[in-house]
């Protein structure tokens, strides 16, 4: 996808910068006019993962559904991507006083990794942005910001038939999560914002790998 715009873009006379974040994944900055400042059109690249008995059409293929565009990503957020181009096109004959970015990166919908590659990169960025998130043609003017932490849990396993001879680190992990879950009770008073749909600060616990078998103890 990302050579692919790039190649739109450019034919359009925009200077396009393919960053590669890993191997198979890349960040576009694409850039139109010179100078400070401008405006970035910021966008990402990738999907949430998806299952394909869940669609009633093809996930990979644009499908016109009842007036409406549906595929995978089309909405959050590569549909954006086209919604850009055509809104610049027929701007670019016109002098600009700032230079247009348009930035797509990779890994937004998990590890964020193509973000933090372009921040590390420090490329210059433009005075104000717009990110095309679906918000229901609503302008939002601030969104809450996220921290992801692992917790590993080890400890000295034993067999499940004798249970005090071992320890289990799911039960640790039990106790845990359950302290996590009045953290938010205590950030409230210093972290909400009435602006936001959910005003205050939350905690999702995203997934939990435990031991494979069931004999002993999960260490």
């Amino acid at each position: 996808m990302i050579y692919l715009l790039a190649g739109w873009l450019g034919d359009l006379g925009f200077n396009c910068d393919i960053q590669q974040v890993s191997p198979g994944k890349f960040n576009l900055l694409a850039s139109f006019g010179s100078g400070p400042g401008g405006l970035v059109l910021a966008g990402h690249s990738d999907t949430v993962p998806y299952d394909d008995a869940l669609w009633q059409t093809d996930p990979l293929k644009l499908t016109e559904v009842d007036g409406r565009w549906v595929g995978l990503g089309s909405c959050d957020m590569k549909g954006f991507f086209a919604l850009i181009i055509e809104a610049v096109r027929p701007l670019l004959d016109q002098p600009f006083k700032q230079p247009l970015l348009i930035l797509a990166t990779c890994d937004e919908e998990s590890s964020m990794s193509g973000a933090r590659a372009l921040a590390e990169a420090g490329h210059p960025l433009g005075r104000a942005a717009v990110i095309g998130e679906p918000t229901g043609l609503k302008p939002i003017r601030m969104h809450k910001g996220i921290m992801m932490e692992r917790i590993d849990i080890l400890v000295q396993s034993g067999n499940s038939s004798d249970p005090p001879f071992g320890h289990s680190a799911l039960e640790a992990m039990h106790d845990a999560i359950g302290q996590l879950l009045g953290l938010p009770l205590l950030l409230q008073p210093a972290f909400n914002h009435p602006q936001f749909s959910v005003p205050q600060t939350y905690i999702h616990f995203g997934c939990s790998h435990t031991a494979a078998t069931l004999h002993p103890t999960c260490g």
